[in-house]
């Protein structure tokens, strides 16, 4: 649990943080089958009252939280913002968040979006419940016909299931392997593995000295995974392994009595982090998420005012809803009814009212400042993939080189191509605005998350077979004399974490070069990880929000993949490179702003009125003279 909050404070503190939920599975699929096989071994092992041990384990708090952040969210959240935190609150009451967030198309994860999602976290809650609504009756079931060995056969044969089926659908859909129980449940079923399995009590000195060596194999594995795995890594899956065998370790070496366990896990103040352990999880995400929200980021001091806000809170919520609930006998169908049904019912109409009135939209969307100001944000804020003018293709479509909307700019085709990815389509408004300088046209055809060299293994899926087809194509019509010029743009910083991406580079400049093509090759935008798209509606509902300082970044210098293509560039007579970064960082540090609004659609995406900003902002300053030359043969030839 301490590991997934200094995470979600900051992943660069614990890059492999995340992993803590994996350990988490693993030692609660343990608990839960060792209770069961035992109570079930003993005959004393009764459905209901597993059921309402769990409801006052797990639902008192969550419900506070759960009601808190809904209330907090009223009082600052923009509509849609509340409309969307509302649909995860009644999910999350179902016992079904993971599914909510599986069915969001930017609901990943690592998103960077997710940082202001105030009930992202419950999404291990749901998978937790719904294998507690499963796994009971089928171990009872295997517990019974055949007992324990039979059972733990067919667990071990879950297990494998399960993390090969994380496996093979991660490239595919990384999202489902996320967040669906089905890959997820290899990790609670490890446990149970371990708690069918027993206790291993060694009799011989040999046999503790292995105790105490599978003790540390285990933490080193857990500290491995804390310090070496990161979002990069496909996961879960097999890399999985390794933080849940790490744990699986530990606690077979716990059970077996490690000395060196009993001393660590022994320290005071983890016996009192264990047990507030479950508060602070639930607190410790909304806390940090609205503090994202009001500042835009997480300072050293705000970050340590948000620790000592989640500490106040937990120690409440275990003292005063907690330990009373635990306590708490009365008759089972009261105890249901009071601990979980009334409240529960509360909160979703709440919810669900929240979601049919669209975040109370009229609470300020019937003022006309805010309407009109919402009106020029929406219209400011279009990606280029939102105008047909725009030929960014998601599956490979030959046609479209010929479609005349995708030529941009005054007259009749001149023999000029902007092509690449979404990073060269993006651009698609900036040359709009040069080619009417210029008086020149542009064609544009691109491919999403596609690189515009021709040889080399760029593997993306779900754009990998179009992007196979795209890029022999591009060749093929580079090749054909049909253009002279070429404009490539590309996500650099993602294909320049191939080996082969410079060698890849310089050899498709050779064959541009030899086909007697001019190139340019526009440097990637500034990156701004902490980029969020609705930072400017939030300024027109909280007034104080300065989107411009909020977002910006440290100046840190052209990164090394453009200097790599600036390199490549002047080794070459007939190869320019273009670079942006002289217009959007100054005085020391880079903002997704241009002329007073936000040009970014994305952490790396231009808008398209942002893309036409940024030529407008061209054509005035001295940079200007680099760009137009990819018109001058077509003007001098005027």
């Amino acid at each position: 649990m301490l590991a997934v909050v200094l995470y979600h404070l900051d992943p660069a503190l614990l890059p492999g943080g995340y992993t803590g939920v994996d350990v988490f599975f693993v030692i609660s699929g343990y608990l839960i089958t060792r209770i069961i096989a035992a109570e079930q071994a003993a005959g004393r092992f009764s459905f209901r009252d597993f059921y309402l041990r769990r409801v006052r384990r797990i639902l008192p708090v969550l419900l506070v939280v759960v009601a808190a952040t809904l209330l907090t969210g009223a009082l600052v959240l923009l509509p849609a913002e509340l409309e969307a935190l509302a649909g995860t609150a009644a999910w999350s009451l179902a016992a079904a968040a993971n599914l909510y967030f599986w069915r969001q198309p930017d609901g990943g994860y690592f998103a960077d979006a997710s940082a202001e999602q105030p009930l992202l976290h419950l999404w291990s809650l749901g998978v937790e419940e719904q294998f507690y609504l499963l796994w009971p009756a089928l171990l009872v079931l295997l517990l019974v016909r055949g007992g324990r060995r039979p059972a733990t056969w067919v667990t071990l044969a879950l297990v494998a299931a399960s993390f090969a089926h994380a496996e093979a659908i991660n490239g595919t859909d990384p999202r489902a392997a996320f967040y669906l129980l089905p890959a997820r449940a290899g990790e609670l079923l490890l446990g149970a593995l371990l708690a069918l399995h027993g206790d291993w009590r060694p009799g011989t000195a040999r046999a503790r000295v292995l105790a105490e060596v599978l003790a540390l194999a285990g933490l080193v594995a857990l500290a491995w995974s804390l310090w070496r795995l990161d979002h990069s890594h496909a996961f879960p899956g097999l890399w999985a392994l390794v933080p849940t065998g790490g744990a699986a370790l530990v606690i077979l070496a716990g059970g077996a009595g490690s000395r060196l366990l009993a001393w660590l896990l022994g320290a005071r103040w983890l016996v009192a982090v264990g047990l507030l352990s479950y508060s602070i999880y639930l607190w410790h995400w909304p806390v940090l998420a609205f503090a994202r929200y009001f500042a835009g980021g997480l300072s050293p001091a705000l970050a340590a005012s948000c620790l000592a806000v989640i500490a106040a809170l937990s120690l409440a919520s275990y003292r005063y809803v907690e330990q009373p609930a635990r306590r708490w006998r009365p008759a089972p169908r009261r105890q249901l009814a009071w601990l979980y049904a009334f409240p529960a019912a509360a909160i979703a109409v709440a919810a669900l009212a929240l979601v049919q009135t669209q975040g109370m939209k009229q609470r300020i969307e019937s003022s006309p400042r805010f309407q009109d100001g919402l009106a020029r944000i929406e219209a400011e804020a279009q990606p280029a993939l939102a105008f047909d003018y725009n030929c960014q293709l998601s599956a490979h479509d030959p046609d479209r080189l010929e479609d005349p909307r995708c030529l941009v700019g005054p007259g009749a085709e001149a023999g000029i191509l902007l092509a690449g990815d979404s990073n060269a389509a993006q651009f698609v408004g900036l040359f709009d605005v040069l080619s009417a300088q210029a008086g020149v046209p542009v064609r544009n055809l691109s491919h999403s998350v596609c690189p515009p060299l021709f040889q080399g293994e760029y593997s993306f899926p779900p754009y990998k077979a179009g992007c196979d087809a795209f890029r022999p194509f591009l060749a093929e019509v580079l090749a054909s004399g049909r253009f002279h010029t070429v404009v490539l743009g590309a996500s650099w910083r993602h294909y320049a974490q191939v080996a082969s991406f410079r060698a890849d580079l310089e050899a498709t400049l050779d064959a541009l070069e030899a086909a007697g093509l001019r190139v340019f090759l526009v440097g990637q935008i500034p990156h701004h990880p902490g980029f969020n798209r609705h930072c400017e509606r939030r300024g027109l509902r909280l007034g104080w929000v300065d989107c411009s300082r909020r977002l910006q970044r440290p100046d840190e210098g052209e990164p090394e993949w453009n200097r790599w293509l600036a390199e490549a560039a002047s080794r070459r007579p007939g190869v320019r490179y273009l670079s942006t970064h002289g217009l959007l960082c100054a005085q020391g540090a880079c903002r997704p702003v241009v002329a007073g609004r936000l040009a970014y659609f994305d952490p790396g995406h231009l808008s398209m009125e942002g893309s036409r900003a940024l030529g407008h902002e061209l054509l005035a300053r001295p940079e200007a003279k680099a760009w137009l030359e990819v018109f001058e043969p077509v003007r001098e030839a005027r």
